[in-house]
C-alpha cells in the first residue's frame, strides 16, 4: 500500500530516523539514501540535506562516523554529485553517481568499476 506524503512531512520523518536508531527506522533511512533520493527533485534533495545539516543529532552522527549517515551525506551533498559516462561490452551509458570511499556509486551497494568509466562530470 502506498501513501502520499508532503515533502515537509518527509523531512520531519527523516529527522526522527537519524541513525543510530532501531531497525525499522534504519530501514527507512537507507530507503532515503537509495529509493527516495531518485523520487525527489534536485530542490527537494537540497532542502532535506540543508535541514538535516542543522540538526544536532545528525551532526553528532557525522562526527561519530555512523556509516549510514555518512552514506546519506555523500548521496545528498549537492557538491558530491556526478554524471559518469561508462562503456561496457561495446555499450555506452550514463549514470548519476556520488563519490563514496574513492569510488563512484550509483546506490549504497553498487559502484562503477574504474576501468569502464570514460568521463566524469560534476553536476
Amino acid at each position: 500500500m502506498k501513501f502520499d506524503i508532503d515533502h515537509i512531512e518527509l523531512i520531519f520523518l527523516a529527522e526522527a530516523c537519524i541513525p543510530p536508531v532501531p531497525i525499522a527506522r534504519a530501514s527507512f533511512w537507507q530507503n532515503l539514501t537509495d529509493k527516495y533520493w531518485k523520487q525527489m527533485t534536485v530542490n527537494q534533495r537540497a532542502k532535506l540535506f540543508e535541514f538535516l545539516n542543522r540538526n544536532e543529532r545528525y551532526k553528532e552522527s557525522l562526527k561519530n562516523k555512523d556509516e549510514d549517515v555518512l552514506l546519506f551525506h555523500a548521496r545528498y551533498d549537492p557538491n558530491n554529485q556526478y554524471v559518469i559516462s561508462v562503456e561496457f561490452n561495446g555499450s555506452e551509458s550514463i549514470h548519476d553517481a556520488f563519490l563514496w570511499l574513492d569510488k563512484y556509486h550509483i546506490n549504497i551497494r553498487t559502484h562503477i568499476a574504474e576501468e569502464y568509466i570514460t568521463k566524469i562530470e560534476r553536476k
